[in-house]
C-alpha cells in the first residue's frame, strides 16, 4: 500500500478541511462514500476523511461523506443514501455491521470496506442465500459474489506500549482509561493498555470509565475530572470527540494524556495549539487514512479483494506508537528503549498480547476484560 507521509497528512488537514470532499467528476473517477459519527475529533474520524481527501487529489475520487451523530436510528437512512447508485465504494466502521449483513450483498455494484471491525460473515452468508432464493424466484439467473472486506486493527498491541510507557511516567502509580462505549473495539484498548501497564507495574492502579457517547464532551471533562480527583496523573482516552473534553481538563490541571486513532499532537501542533498540544506525550495510532486511501487507490487499479477479514497490528504498520519529536523529548531515553524492545517482542510474537476478540484470522488468545480499580 502507498504510504502518505505524516507531514502531507498534517498538512492537507489545513488545506482540505472546508474543502467537503468536492472533486472534479470526469466520469472515471470512483464515487465513494463515507460514513462517519462526526467530524473534527482529531483522531478517527479525521484521519478517515483525511485519507480520502488525498485520494481527491491524486485519484479525483467523487467524496460524500455523511454524518450521523451515532443514532442507530438513522443508519438505515444513511446506508440507503450510500448506495444509491452513486457510489463505488461504501466505507463504514463497526456501528453499520447489522446492515452489511443484511442488505450489502443487494448492491453488488458497490464495494463495502467496514475498516474498523468485522461483520458476521455465517449471517452474512444466510442473507446472501436468501437473496439468491429470490432472484430464482424472479428468473434472474445472477451470481452473487462477497463484496464486504473487513479490516480489524490490533489495538490491544499498540495500547499495551501506552500502557507501559503510562506506568513508566506516573508519578502518582495511578492511570486511566476513558472509553467513548463499551464495544469490542474499545475494549480491546482497555485490556491491552491494561497488560502493558501491569507488565512495567503490577500493583498499577487502573481507573477505566466509559462515556456511553463519542461525542459528549462535557461528559469527558467530567469523568476526567473525577479520575483527577482520585489522584491520576495520565489518561489514555479512546472516545472521539469525548477526549477533547478530556484533553481540556487535564490542560486545566496541568497532567498527562495519550492520544488516540492519530498522532493528535501533531494535529494540534497544526492547529497552532502548543499548549494543549504539550498535553499528549504520544498517540496509540491506527493506519486509518492510508488503509482507506489505500483501498481507493486499489480500486483505481482493479485490485479490490473482498469476501474476508484482515487483521492488521504492529507488524503490519496498522498500528503505532506516536514517536515524534515531543515523545522524544519528555519520555527518558531508558524508556523509549525499553518500548521498542517490547514493540519488537510483541511483532516477534514473544510476547502474546490480551485481546477481547475471538480469533479472526489467526491465533490470537481470547482474553475477557478483567474488572477494573475502582476509586
Amino acid at each position: 500500500m502507498k504510504k502518505i507521509a505524516s507531514i502531507l497528512l498534517i498538512t492537507l488537514i489545513l488545506l482540505l478541511a472546508a474543502c467537503g470532499g468536492e472533486a472534479i467528476h470526469d466520469g472515471s473517477s470512483p464515487n465513494v462514500a463515507l460514513l462517519i459519527a462526526n467530524r473534527g475529533d482529531k483522531g478517527f474520524n479525521d484521519s478517515a476523511v483525511i485519507g480520502l481527501n488525498v485520494s481527491v487529489v491524486e485519484h479525483g475520487t467523487n467524496l460524500t461523506v455523511l454524518e450521523h451523530e451515532n443514532n442507530e436510528a438513522n443508519y438505515p437512512k444513511v446506508f440507503m443514501e450510500a448506495v444509491n447508485g452513486r457510489n463505488h465504494m461504501f466505507f463504514t466502521s463497526s456501528m453499520m455491521a447489522g446492515i452489511l449483513e443484511e442488505q450489502a450483498v443487494r448492491y453488488q455494484s458497490v464495494k463495502f470496506l467496514m475498516y474498523d471491525g468485522e461483520i458476521d460473515w455465517d449471517r452474512f452468508t444466510e442473507y446472501k442465500k436468501k437473496y439468491a432464493a429470490e432472484l430464482e424466484e424472479k428468473g434472474e439467473d445472477k451470481e452473487l459474489y462477497d463484496n464486504v472486506f473487513c479490516i480489524v486493527y490490533r489495538a490491544n498491541e499498540v495500547s499495551f506500549l501506552a500502557g507501559y510507557l503510562a506506568a513508566s511516567m506516573s508519578e502518582t502509580g495511578k492511570i486511566g482509561f476513558v472509553g467513548g462505549m463499551k464495544i469490542p473495539n474499545i475494549e480491546d484498548f482497555v485490556v491491552g493498555f491494561e497488560a502493558g501497564a501491569r507488565h512495567k507495574n503490577p500493583d498499577i492502579f487502573y481507573q477505566v470509565e466509559y462515556a456511553n457517547s463519542f461525542s459528549d464532551l462535557e461528559k469527558g471533562k467530567e469523568i476526567a475530572r473525577g479520575m483527577i480527583e482520585n489522584g491520576v496523573d495520565i489518561i489514555f482516552a479512546a472516545a472521539g470527540s469525548v477526549g477533547l473534553g478530556v484533553l481540556d481538563v487535564v490542560a486545566e490541571k496541568n497532567i498527562k494524556m495519550i492520544g488516540v486513532d492519530a498522532d493528535q499532537y501533531a494535529f494540534l501542533m497544526a492547529e497552532g495549539k502548543e499548549d494543549l498540544a504539550k498535553c499528549i506525550i504520544t498517540s496509540a495510532m491506527k493506519d486509518i487514512g492510508n488503509v482507506l486511501y489505500g483501498a481507493v487507490d486499489n480500486y483505481t487499479r482493479r485490485e479490490v479483494i473482498t469476501g474476508k477479514t484482515r487483521t492488521i497490528g504492529l507488524k503490519e504498520g496498522g498500528v503505532s506508537l506516536a514517536k515524534n519529536v515531543y515523545y522524544k523529548e519528555i519520555v527518558p531515553q531508558a524508556i523509549q528503549d525499553e518500548i521498542d524492545e517490547l514493540e519488537r517482542k510483541i511483532i516477534a510474537g514473544e510476547i502474546e498480547v490480551p485481546t477481547v476478540r475471538p480469533p479472526i484470522a489467526d491465533d490470537r488468545k481470547y482474553v475477557p476484560p478483567s474488572e477494573p480499580d475502582k476509586p
